[in-house]
């Protein structure tokens, strides 16, 4: 009686035994599971802050190469006489195209020496100059810009 009383107990210890360690593996895989969804929850974050950041980053960068045509664009105005204006001002890396009107030819000739003088540019090659209908001087002047 006494060895049937010590197997019944070691088959049912082995029996809990065995439910505990089923037990304890199904919450390890749980456990698992859920830290698996967190780290692709993470992840997806993670890669949307950066693809924002990259964003500002371009933003950031194209803003200041916008910045840097400030100055240039306030020597050519102060670079145009009075009895010039333009009609076009055209950018293509690294040429800038300006298209306008003199009223006069002396002023057309200080415009073409005052672009001459406008900082991170030299003078490319000659452009159109002819006078129109009503006298006044239709010119173009390209620059190229220095780097």
């Amino acid at each position: 009686m006494g060895s049937f009383l010590i197997a019944l107990m070691t088959m049912s210890s082995l029996r809990a035994s065995c439910v505990v360690l089923s037990r304890g593996a199904e919450m390890r895989l749980y456990s698992d599971k859920e830290i698996q969804k967190g780290a692709e929850t993470r992840y997806a974050q993670w890669r949307e802050l950066n693809a924002q950041f990259q964003q500002r980053q371009q933003a950031l960068i194209a803003r200041a190469k916008t910045d840097t045509w400030q100055p240039i664009l306030a020597s050519l105005s102060a670079a145009i006489p009075e009895q010039s204006w333009l009609t076009q001002l055209r950018y293509q890396s690294p040429t800038l195209t300006v298209t306008g009107y003199s009223t006069t030819l002396s002023a057309l000739t200080i415009l073409s020496e005052s672009l001459k003088k406008l900082p991170g540019f030299t003078p490319g090659p000659a452009g159109e100059m002819k006078q129109d209908s009503q006298g006044r001087w239709m010119f173009t002047f390209t620059l190229q810009r220095q780097e």
